[in-house]
């Protein structure tokens, strides 16, 4: 399936198997491989697509003891774990505490740290430098759209003419000095307003040494204002959510949610600040992944069974010939 062709996922019987075969390759991880840290429920941007704009919790920075015992667990547990310091924020906020914190992680033996940024604050200070000098293993730009038309409807309060600029230094620096990490990834998400530009979005890129992700648009758990036709709501077709299964997703103030599409916290298994990211796992075991893989889906939380964005799981990547720069998934699909 196309997803620049806006189908309704279960429609298409090419992307219902596509979807059976991730669910084929759930298994039950000792640890969650991808852990998302929301370093700050900030962010600078309404973007039409995300429902960080309906978000009703308080907007703060998580505390540094919360994130360093964070880390700290997974530096000697699991240091390939990968570690999102964003959740429903922009991380780049922060400003030096960010490159700070990401150290710390490095220094106590995280391995796979990657990072989502809007890019809009990627030009100022030395951030480019900032980025390339980093130990992450990957630096995502949601960018959305090509042209300044596009690309300013879909995130609102970016301007095109500071991002892009930014992104493309950002790209030719890289390329100059042959850096092998992060690699620089432009991500596409897929709906009405920018579904024409996909193909020439992934050449445009391309040439400039970043590596495309392109995936369909989502929902956000269907409790807002972001809603897609793409997605069916009720239908009898299902399989067990990647994202229940695969990430544990913690909030600024602790809380540990359901999964990293959980952006309001609807439903809280404890606080990272009071236990252990091994003993959160295993209550995420008992009360989300277990009955979404058992297909139990009465017994799922609420949140889960009005969700649909288990339907876009799978996004389109480019080929890549550095090591180690695909989600811990990506090569079961």
């Amino acid at each position: 399936m196309s997803f620049a062709r806006l189908q309704k996922h279960l429609e298409d019987e090419d992307r219902r198997r596509q979807l059976l075969e991730i669910e084929k390759n759930l298994v039950e991880h000792p640890f969650p491989p991808q852990l998302v840290i929301e370093n700050t429920s900030w962010c600078n941007l309404t973007c039409i697509h995300c429902a960080h704009r309906d978000l009703q919790r308080p907007h703060a920075h998580m505390p540094r003891a919360l994130w360093d015992k964070l880390v700290e667990e997974v530096g000697r547990t699991s240091p390939d774990c990968e570690v999102w310091p964003t959740f429903y924020g922009e991380a780049l906020l922060l400003g030096n505490e960010l490159w700070d914190r990401l150290g710390h992680a490095a220094r106590v033996g995280c391995r796979n740290l990657v990072l989502n940024s809007n890019g809009t604050a990627l030009g100022a200070k030395d951030n480019i430098e900032r980025v390339l000098a980093s130990p992450l293993r990957r630096f995502i730009l949601s960018l959305d759209g090509l042209s300044q038309a596009s690309f300013e409807k879909i995130r609102r309060k970016a301007k095109w003419h500071k991002v892009y600029p930014a992104v493309e230094e950002l790209c030719r620096r890289r390329l100059e000095r042959g850096i092998t990490y992060p690699t620089i990834t432009a991500q596409f998400s897929v709906m009405p307003d920018n579904a024409h530009e996909v193909e020439d979005f992934r050449a445009y890129w391309s040439a400039l040494g970043a590596e495309v992700k392109v995936r369909p648009m989502m929902e956000w758990t269907a409790s807002g204002a972001v809603a897609t036709e793409t997605i069916i709501h009720g239908h009898d077709f299902r399989i067990a959510c990647p994202w229940a299964n695969n990430t544990m997703a913690i909030h600024q103030d602790g809380r540990v949610v359901t999964c990293a599409v959980d952006y309001e916290g609807f439903f809280v298994v404890g606080n990272a600040s009071d236990m252990s990211i091994a003993e959160a796992w295993r209550l995420l075991r008992d009360k989300v992944r277990s009955p979404h893989r058992e297909h139990r889906w009465d017994d799922m939380p609420e949140v889960c069974r009005r969700c649909g964005d288990w339907q876009t799981a799978g996004a389109q990547y480019e080929t890549s010939t550095v090591e180690g720069t695909r989600p811990f998934w990506f090569r079961n699909e």
